[in-house]
C-alpha cells in the first residue's frame, strides 16, 4: 500500500486491509507482466524498446486490484519500429489472458498501439478526442509501465513541459510566483465530466450496470479528486512557475486516493474526520469489489435480494464519500479558497 495511505492510516489509527490486499495484489500483477515479458516474449531482442512501452492503467496501476478487475493497458509508441510494438500488443493481450482478467473496455481506448506525441501535441480543439483526453489524463494520474520505461517517463515529462509552457506563452516567466496550471486544470475537470456523460451514453446504450454506477460515484469521483488536490496546491508546494513540472511529476505518481491522504497532517481536525471516513468506506468498496459481491453489484446472478442489500451498501458508500470529499475540498482552509476561484469559473 502507498506510504501516503499507510501514513494517514496510522495517524487516525484505522487498517485497511482490503486495500492492503489489493495493493498486494497488484503488485503481483505487474511482476508477473514484468516477468512474462522477458521469459515467455524475449522482449530484450526487440528492436529499439527504449522507444515504446506497455504500460498498465486502471485499478492494477492505483494499486486497488481484485481477482476481477479488467485488464487496462495500452502500448506506448515514440519512435519504435512497427514489429516491436505489434510484438508487445500481441504479447499484452496473450498475458491479460494467461493471468484471467477481463479484456479492455469497447471503446477503444485501451488494448491499443498508441502514439505518444497525440498526447502531448493534441491538447484541446477537435484532434483532441475523448479518447485521446482520456488516455493522457489516465497518463498522469494512474499508469505503470511493465517494459523499459522510458517512452512512459519521457511522455509524461512532454505532457506536463506543454501544459507549463502554456503558462510561459501566457506572459508568465519561469521566475514568477507558483499559480494554478489552469489548462492542467480545465483538463483534469474535462475529463471528469466527460465521465459523468459517458455513463449516461453507456446507460442509455447498454442498461443499467449498479457496478458502473457504484464506479463512478465512488472510484472515478476519486481519480478526479485526487489530481485536483495535487493541482489546487501547486502555489502552496512550488515558490515559482518553473518549479511546476518537478512538483507535479512527483505528486501525481501516488495513486489518486493517496494524493488526498498525503494532506492528512495538513487538514483541520474536521477535515481529518473526513479524510478517516473517506478511507475507511472507499476500503469497504474494495472489499466489494474484491468478494462474491461484485458479481451481484454486475448483475451476473439471479440474486435479487442481496442485489438490492448491494446496491443500498454502495450507495452509502458513495454518500459518505461525497460528504467527505465536501467538507476537504468546500470547508478546510487548506483547500476551499483554490477551490472556490478556479474549479467552477
Amino acid at each position: 500500500m502507498h506510504e501516503y495511505l499507510v501514513k494517514a492510516a496510522e495517524s487516525k489509527g484505522i487498517e485497511l486491509p482490503a486495500l492492503e490486499a489489493s495493493s498486494k495484489l497488484s503488485e503481483k500483477v505487474l511482476g508477473q507482466f514484468r516477468q512474462s515479458l522477458k521469459k515467455d516474449f524475449s522482449i530484450e531482442k526487440l528492436e529499439r524498446l527504449e522507444e515504446t512501452d506497455v504500460v498498465l492503467l486502471g485499478s492494477i496501476a492505483r494499486g486497488e486490484c481484485t481477482e476481477k478487475s479488467d485488464c487496462d493497458y495500452f502500448v506506448l509508441q515514440n519512435g519504435a519500429p512497427p514489429n516491436t510494438t505489434h510484438t508487445l500488443v500481441q504479447a499484452a493481450q496473450q498475458i491479460r489472458e494467461d493471468l484471467g482478467y477481463a479484456k479492455p473496455g469497447v471503446e477503444g481506448a485501451f488494448g491499443e498501439i498508441v502514439v505518444a506525441p497525440n498526447l502531448f501535441e493534441s491538447i484541446g480543439l477537435n484532434a483532441d478526442t475523448n479518447t485521446n483526453l482520456t488516455r493522457r489524463i489516465l497518463l498522469l494520474s494512474e499508469s505503470k509501465h511493465v517494459t523499459v520505461g522510458q517512452a512512459h517517463a519521457g511522455t509524461i515529462d512532454n505532457i506536463l513541459s506543454r501544459y507549463y509552457l502554456d503558462m510561459i506563452d501566457s506572459g508568465h516567466g519561469k521566475d514568477s510566483l507558483a499559480k494554478i496550471p489552469r489548462y492542467l486544470l480545465n483538463d483534469l475537470v474535462r475529463y471528469w465530466r466527460t465521465m459523468a456523460v459517458d455513463f449516461g451514453s453507456k446507460r442509455w446504450r447498454r442498461g443499467d450496470s449498479q457496478l458502473r454506477l457504484a464506479k463512478l460515484r465512488i472510484s472515478r469521483k476519486i481519480l478526479f479528486a485526487g489530481p485536483l488536490a495535487t493541482v489546487l496546491l501547486v502555489p502552496q508546494k512550488t515558490d515559482t512557475i518553473g518549479e511546476l513540472p518537478g512538483y507535479l511529476r512527483e505528486s501525481l505518481e501516488a495513486p489518486p486516493l493517496a494524493q488526498i491522504a498525503k494532506h492528512t497532517d495538513s487538514l483541520n481536525e474536521e477535515s481529518q474526520g473526513a479524510i478517516k471516513t473517506l478511507l475507511l468506506n472507499y476500503d469497504q468498496f474494495i472489499s466489494i469489489l474484491s468478494g462474491g459481491k461484485r458479481a451481484v453489484l454486475g448483475g451476473t446472478t439471479d440474486d435479487t435480494t442481496s442485489e438490492q442489500e448491494i446496491r443500498n451498501q454502495c450507495r452509502e458508500i458513495g454518500d459518505n464519500i461525497q460528504s467527505s470529499l465536501e467538507k476537504i475540498f468546500f470547508e478546510d482552509p487548506l483547500f476551499k479558497e483554490s477551490f472556490r476561484k478556479y474549479s467552477a469559473f
